[in-house]
């Protein structure tokens, strides 16, 4: 199956999809100049830009699409202007999928996206002939040390629906999920999938944990690690400690992507 990633950032969200579903990515579209910097040196995959300039009859077909879209109009850290926020982008990925129309559409956005902004999404994927389901997952939900609750959503068109796919055809209306430990993962989470590129819960705790800080700043390399990533997948390129940081502060933990993957299939 193949891929086509918005708002890429460093990839997590497409580490998680590529695994569960076997799938590649095939093109992506990421116009921050050091997320693309990552794109060239660990995807290697055609970067489309400016979401807001792609001519969508000319990209690729993609049998999944991904889109972890900027959170900051939505998120209780910032102002919350919702759909009056310049950096709101909700429409340009719309347009995207009305063209390619892909089986299935996979997004991931802050929590605080469920009072602001979320009913529009489902509003305008329902009049382009498509349903959803969604669900919040935390990081600390596969072992992070941290929170980070995250919304999921997965989409697909109402007339193919989730028959036969394994997918439940059931909203989760916003349940958070509680319980954290590795056991109640199911086998598939545990299996070594061909071109997974993240580490199982299991095998980053048998990572060796940096240092949190280093000359009393923040270590990016431990927020790498809290992040989930492989060592050096971000920190390993010529970029300023700023710049890392930014990156991660903006991702998703791959391993919490793919627990959402599984509960939405539960």
């Amino acid at each position: 199956m193949k891929i086509g990633s918005l708002c890429t950032g460093y990839g997590g969200l497409d580490m998680a999809v590529e695994a569960y579903f076997g799938a590649e990515m095939v093109w992506c579209a990421e116009n921050d100049k050091y997320a693309s910097q990552l794109i060239v040196q660990r995807f290697n995959k055609p970067n489309l830009g400016d979401i807001k300039q792609i001519k969508w009859d000319e990209v690729e077909p993609i049998d999944i699409l991904t889109a972890g879209y900027p959170c900051q109009p939505f998120s209780h850290a910032g102002f919350r202007k919702g759909l009056d926020d310049e950096r709101h982008i909700w429409p340009h990925i719309l347009k995207g999928i009305s063209i390619l129309r892909p089986k299935y559409i996979i997004l991931e956005n802050v929590r605080g996206h469920l009072s602001l902004g979320f009913k529009e999404v489902l509003k305008d994927l329902a009049q382009i002939g498509y349903d959803a389901s969604w669900q919040i997952v935390r990081a600390s939900d596969v072992g992070a040390p941290h929170p980070r609750a995250r919304l999921f959503i997965i989409a697909y068109p109402i007339s193919q629906g989730l028959q036969g796919s394994g997918w439940q055809k059931t909203r989760c209306r916003s349940k958070t999920i509680g319980n954290t430990i590795d056991k109640q993962l199911s086998s598939k989470w545990k299996m070594s999938r061909l071109g997974r590129r993240f580490n199982t819960r299991s095998e980053m705790c048998l990572q060796k944990i940096p240092n949190p800080l280093v000359n009393g700043k923040l270590n990016a390399p431990f927020v790498e690690y809290m992040m989930g990533l492989p060592i050096g997948w971000v920190t390993d390129l010529d970029l300023s400690r700023s710049q890392q940081l930014k990156m991660l502060g903006n991702g998703v933990v791959p391993q919490q992507a793919y627990y959402a993957l599984e509960l939405l299939n539960g």
